[in-house]
């Protein structure tokens, strides 16, 4: 990484850490971001990394070819992630397994909580599995909304989304 970049990563780093996450101990935790290069706009908040970028604070991970961070007075508003798949991940709650989401782009707006997930999107929950061209995923309400797309303009003419959602577990006496 150049001197340039380490100088970003600290900035951000410094300037991220109040946010709230869905694990407390993740807003605590120090924002990390490595890529092959990074602009910083100081005036408009802006952030700019591109290639190969990965980001983490906690158990929160997003990789991309670029990944937009968006802050404010208040701390980090957003992060847009844009790739062939962006991907992101993060342990929600307590003793959860980690939660996948993916699509050519991200958009996590931190002050709400809320995830959306554009083109070829995907969500994968405790094993439920949503995907579609658009997701909404309201972390701290637990809320998700799907969308397909025309068929006319989907790659297998259906456009519908899909979902897989698993059995309750029955208790064993």
């Amino acid at each position: 990484m150049t001197r340039f970049t380490n100088c970003i990563a600290a900035l951000l780093a410094g300037l991220c850490m109040s946010q709230a996450q869905a694990l407390p101990e993740d807003a605590e935790q120090e924002i990390h971001i490595a890529s092959n290069s990074a602009s910083y706009d100081r005036q408009s908040g802006v952030l700019i990394y591109t290639g190969n970028v990965q980001m983490e604070q906690g158990t929160l991970k997003m990789r991309a070819d670029k990944i937009t961070v968006l802050r404010t007075d208040k701390g980090l508003e957003k992060v847009i992630a844009e790739g062939k798949t962006a991907q992101y991940e993060q342990i929600l709650n307590e003793g959860e397994a980690v939660t996948h989401a993916y699509g050519e782009t991200i958009i996590y707006q931190a002050d709400i909580e809320k995830l959306t997930l554009l083109k070829k999107a995907g969500l994968e929950r405790q094993g439920n599995l949503f995907t579609g061209q658009k997701i909404v995923y309201l972390i701290k309400d637990q809320k998700i909304q799907a969308a397909g797309e025309n068929p006319e303009q989907a790659p297998d003419k259906d456009g519908r989304i899909r979902m897989v959602i698993q059995p309750q577990k029955k208790d064993k006496k």
